[in-house]
């Protein structure tokens, strides 16, 4: 497993645990393909979880998301081939790869088209991995977005649920009308393992909650748990010119591949990160 340690992969590692699977971190510098090929050879594993990754998607210094997140995954399934053969390996990675003109609920037989770095590095990882196709049992998911604790408050749920618990009067966002599909990591956590045990998985799977929210809804649902209000101003600097109104997931292949998946509800999380801070 790559990524243990990070955000999403400590809620993973704890899911896989408590579903009797043994979490094995893989501690390497991905981009280093020897290093990472002494690695996967000195490990004993059945399955692969590859979760690490460059992921902030305004980051300025674009490089990491093609010698991390592209190369570096070659790199780990190249390694991964010539241990052993047939492994099933889960490769996160993004619904950002469907590209800013799609919109609804997004279904995997969209046509992707990425449009910044890390989409474009993500899809490039996306189709370089099917050079290894034949040797493993490659299963590349696309997340949605999605939070919870510990996610770092430079990403939107976190910023707004950190405004209200330090009661801050004024908050600076962009463009508050849009629906977007806010996924739990702990639902997501859950998805990874169930990729992991189900016998027969799509070779390419969203994980979404298949519904959609406003920030003017995530706002709404902070007053009533804070008692506090917050005068929103729009940052011309967060508006995104031809934001599309609704943009979510469809989790249809995931629940029919995992019948007994359910994702947290918005509020759910939203009380759960805003009770965490106090």
């Amino acid at each position: 497993m790559t990524g243990a340690t990070g955000f999403t992969g400590r809620f993973v590692a704890d899911a896989l645990e408590r579903a009797g699977v043994t979490p094995l971190p893989l501690k390497v510098d991905l981009t280093d393909p020897e290093a990472t090929d002494l690695a996967v050879q000195a490990a004993d594993f059945d399955h692969v979880i590859h979760l690490a990754g460059h992921a902030f998607v305004n980051a300025a210094d674009w490089h990491p998301f093609y010698m991390v997140n592209q190369i570096g995954t070659l790199n780990l399934l190249d390694a991964v081939a010539r241990k052993t053969e047939g492994v099933r390996c889960i490769v996160a990675s993004s619904a950002q790869v469907y590209g800013p003109n799609a919109q609804g609920l997004i279904a995997e037989e969209a046509t992707p088209n990425p449009a910044n770095h890390y989409a474009i590095g993500k899809y490039g990882m996306e189709l370089g991995s099917r050079l290894w196709a034949d040797k493993l049992d490659i299963v590349i998911t696309r997340p949605f977005n999605y939070t919870g604790i510990g996610q770092d408050t430079k990403y939107l749920v976190p910023k707004i649920v950190d405004h209200f618990h330090r009661r801050a009067p004024v908050i600076e966002l962009g463009n508050t009308w849009v629906r977007r599909d806010f996924g739990d990591v702990r639902s997501v956590a859950d998805a990874y393992v169930g990729l992991v045990k189900a016998p027969d998985v799509p070779r390419v799977v969203n994980i979404a909650t298949g519904s959609v929210s406003s920030i003017g809804d995530i706002i709404e649902t902070l007053t009533a748990l804070s008692g506090h209000r917050i005068d929103i101003e729009v940052n011309p600097a967060f508006v995104r010119k031809g934001d599309v109104e609704v943009l979510g997931g469809d989790a249809t292949l995931l629940r029919k591949t995992l019948p007994d998946w359910r994702p947290h509800a918005i509020d759910d999380t939203l009380q759960w990160l805003y009770e965490a801070m106090d």
